[in-house]
């Protein structure tokens, strides 16, 4: 989790020095940004079957392969599209940890999932920190371009498979005859609305991440002229360090509070502190990392919700809502793109105020349901 966190996190710096190396329109990175989550929908499904067909050791093993393949080939990189094809690559081994991980969690964690599902988030948070001060100092420090501070993680993903290599995992799960006949299969599940329901909410928390990951440093740039290799970084690695220690510590409050209710209010706060970041202008982009607090709280709680509601489904449930999540992440990420090209630099972050809205109000649905349906989930 926190080499998932450390590689995904590099793009907030990578993205504003590869955008301003390439000179790439709005447009486009909007288009780069929805068409890696395209990858991330066929890399979670490709790595779904992988995981079901020979088990958790090869899906991981195979999820090093394309990292490193990954960011060994990114240092080749000589146009945009070029360096977006080496990316995907390192894109699909991020999945394919992804799906590997959660589905694991969803199968071990049935006994305070919420706590346990923050707690190994958290290390996701860890790697997220060190990754935009890392790109940042080698290439401010050290004189490095982007393309080539991708290579150097090829160190710690070497030692990590090694390790990986030597660890016993758990096997598959094995399939009874009476989960043979409940039709969990992935396009049943995608005929249930709340499979629907906590996929979108999860798409929208991600892509308000994924917005602060890939447009934070452009935002920063375009709008306020600071240097998104120095304040970028800076930025970014404050908003993982808030969702850090979210990850360590809410788990804990979430269990005694209890889930509905957390995610409840975190979806509300984060609302709350978009509306008044962006309302300060200039002295408001102090503001904004606090929202990585709320949003760390948010996907870990709707899986272990989902957990609950979803009982023995819930494994195949979590491969489609992670499918769904990721596809509208994909289209919020081109729709920021579009907002900076036809309203202006300003106006693609602040779209982070309409999705929290709506998810606020999918949350409260989400609340609803529980009194209705009876789960009777705190």
């Amino acid at each position: 989790m926190a080499l998932i966190g450390f590689l995904n996190s590099m793009k907030g710096v990578s993205f504003p020095l590869m955008r301003n190396g390439f000179n790439v329109s709005y447009n486009d990175m909007g288009l780069m940004n929805a068409l890696i989550f395209v990858i991330a929908v066929s890399s979670c499904i490709t790595a779904g079957i992988c995981l079901n067909r020979t088990g958790l050791k090869k899906t991981v093993v195979t999820s090093f392969f394309f990292v490193m393949l990954g960011v060994g080939t990114l240092y080749f990189s000589t146009g945009l599209w070029m360096a977006m094809g080496f990316y995907f690559m390192l894109q699909a081994g991020i999945c394919f940890f992804e799906v590997s991980l959660n589905g694991v969690g969803v199968r071990v964690f049935t006994v305070k999932s919420g706590l346990m599902m923050n707690l190994l988030h958290f290390f996701f948070g860890v790697g997220a920190v060190g990754g935009p001060r890392f790109i940042g100092y080698m290439v401010n420090r050290q004189g490095m371009s982007w393309q080539e501070v991708y290579p150097l993680t090829l160190i710690p993903a070497f030692i990590l498979l090694s390790m990986s290599l030597l660890i016993r995992f758990p096997g598959k799960p094995e399939t009874t005859v009476s989960q043979q006949g409940q039709g969990t299969s992935f396009l049943t599940v995608l005929k249930d609305p709340l499979v629907w329901l906590f996929g979108i909410i999860m798409g929208i928390s991600g892509g308000i991440e994924g917005i602060a990951v890939a447009w934070s440093g452009l935002y920063l740039q375009d709008v306020y002229g600071l240097d998104p290799s120095t304040f970028g970084a800076t930025f970014v690695s404050a908003f993982f360090l808030l969702y850090t220690i979210s990850r360590l510590l809410s788990g804990f409050i979430i269990e005694k509070t209890g889930y509905m209710r957390s995610i409840f209010v975190s979806g509300l706060t984060i609302t709350v502190l978009f509306v008044t970041a962006f309302s300060l202008g200039r002295q408001g982009i102090y503001l904004l990392p606090v929202a990585g607090f709320f949003v760390a709280i948010m996907w870990p709680t709707a899986v272990a919700i989902s957990v609950k509601v979803f009982k023995e489904r819930a494994p195949s449930a979590s491969s489609a809502t992670i499918c769904i999540a990721f596809t509208l992440n994909g289209i919020i990420q081109y729709g920021v793109g579009l907002s900076n090209h036809f309203l202006g630099a300003a106006w693609g972050y602040r779209t982070c105020v309409v999705y929290s809205v709506i998810m606020g109000v999918l949350l409260f649905v989400l609340v609803r349901d529980n009194k209705i349906r009876g789960w009777n989930i705190r």
